[in-house]
């Protein structure tokens, strides 16, 4: 296991992208029980809206960009699509499949936490679990469940103070950096699981500049109960960190068993959890170097006024380990 790399030089996720199915209601998660602040929502339109997200002329759609702190890190838009069909990509409920899978919040009271959203109507996996890790690292608590639009959400409280250990320098770094005004942070990492976790760490490493924070294979009983992985069921897990400790991006692929494929819906106008962003210091070496690893080019570079972002110089790759969209946006 290779642990606590920061690469100086990686991009971290910048912005979750999120298709949704209500927009109030989708708000009322992320900004009235979250806590995160909200641009004003604008109107999405016109000839670059439509090539960027491969959509039919007059296609338009309602979005609200969403951030905390001061870092442009952990962020997310969300885009109520005017569309008269649009599929949710989640709606099955797997807990496992390939595609972008969930968005990871901190929180300081997950008990308390879990029991209001219990009350609010979202549909909790367990009660939440204490991990109890060696004495260097400390005890996390951990909790899963379903989100707004088919999104998995995970909050994780960071139950030891002792700044010796991971968790604890952890815990002293989300206070320095400050929380909501409901006591969550930024997306601190995101999920996304793979076919192929060495295509994607390529990707993440040769085009994003990221490090590996977590590798490993987990297959613990109580891993597989957390997770809801099948019996006998073994799972590579690989956490790939940039410039910052919020933003990283937990890789997963089933080694033994399978799981459904959310990629092919995950696109416009689609409810669910559709693209990654991510800030490069030179678009035209990352696109070169998505060229030499075979990656898939979703929408050329173009230039674009994306809500929360003004306008900016973009494209769209499909990461060569499962498809998802990756949005790779000029500095």
């Amino acid at each position: 296991m290779t642990t606590d790399i920061v690469a100086q030089d990686g991009s971290p996720m910048s912005v979750a992208v999120i298709g949704v199915a209500d927009m109030d209601r989708s708000l009322h998660f992320y900004r009235d029980l979250t806590g995160l602040t909200t641009e004003p929502s604008v109107t999405w339109s016109g000839s670059d809206f439509e090539a960027f997200w491969h959509l039919p002329a007059g296609a338009t759609g309602e979005a609200v960009f969403l951030h905390h702190g001061p870092d442009p890190v952990g962020r997310i838009l969300l885009i109520q699509f005017d569309a008269n069909e649009r599929k949710v990509v989640r709606a099955a409920k797997p807990a496992r499949a390939y595609g972008l899978i969930n968005l990871n919040f901190y929180t300081a009271d997950i008990f308390g936490e879990t029991e209001k959203f219990t009350e609010a109507g979202y549909e909790f996996w367990s009660e939440p679990v204490a991990h109890d890790f060696t004495p260097d690292v400390g005890t996390p608590i951990e909790v899963v469940f379903e989100g707004p639009d088919g999104v998995l959400i995970n909050w994780v409280e960071l139950a030891t103070k002792d700044p010796a250990t991971r968790i604890g320098k952890m815990r002293a770094y989300v206070e320095s950096f400050g929380k909501t005004k409901t006591g969550f942070t930024p997306v601190v990492t995101t999920a996304s699981c793979m076919r192929d976790i060495e295509k994607s760490k390529a990707f993440y490493v040769r085009v994003l500049k990221m490090g590996v924070h977590i590798d490993q294979v987990l297959d613990s009983d109580n891993y597989r109960k957390f997770q809801k992985v099948p019996d006998g069921g073994r799972t590579q897990v690989t956490f790939m960190q940039g410039n910052h400790m919020f933003g990283k991006i937990a890789t997963s692929q089933p080694l033994n068993y399978p799981v459904p494929d959310l990629v092919p819906d995950s696109v416009a106008p689609n409810i669910g959890y559709l693209m990654q962003t991510f800030f490069v210091p030179d678009l035209d070496a990352a696109l070169a170097e998505c060229a030499s690893l075979g990656v898939e080019t979703y929408t050329p570079r173009m230039a674009l006024d994306v809500p929360g972002l003004a306008r900016v110089d973009t494209a769209i790759v499909r990461n060569p380990g499962s498809g998802a969209l990756q949005q790779l946006v000029q500095l």
